[in-house]
């Protein structure tokens, strides 16, 4: 191989990491609500449950542990919840819904 190729070769490679490193900086610069917003994805809502849908117990709301799923935060009550929440997200989210919405009291 020549010298040239090997050139060309290096040069490509380094304008590729140039390209990547740019584009792999996009979005990690803005702050988590302009990139929801980016992709068209508005800032999360509060469902604003006082009990937690997966112990059943209440939801300390001065400091509530949450989970944000399909774009709603959800209160659980303790640092267990969110692993068991996003195990079965369908259900534990309509749990605390009808519970934030008094269905199911």
């Amino acid at each position: 191989m020549s010298k040239k190729n090997v050139m060309i070769i290096a040069i490509t490679g380094l304008i590729c990491l140039a390209l990547a490193t740019a584009f792999a900086g996009i979005g990690m610069c803005q702050s988590e609500t302009k990139a929801k917003e980016f992709v068209g994805i508005g800032a999360p809502v509060k469902v604003n449950n006082t009990i937690c849908p997966v112990m059943g117990n209440k939801v300390d709301m001065n400091n509530p542990i949450t989970v944000t799923y399909k774009g709603k935060i959800y209160n659980l009550c303790c640092p267990m919840c969110p692993a068991v929440f996003n195990g079965n997200p369908e259900k534990y989210s309509k749990i605390a819904e009808d519970q934030a919405k008094g269905i199911g009291k």
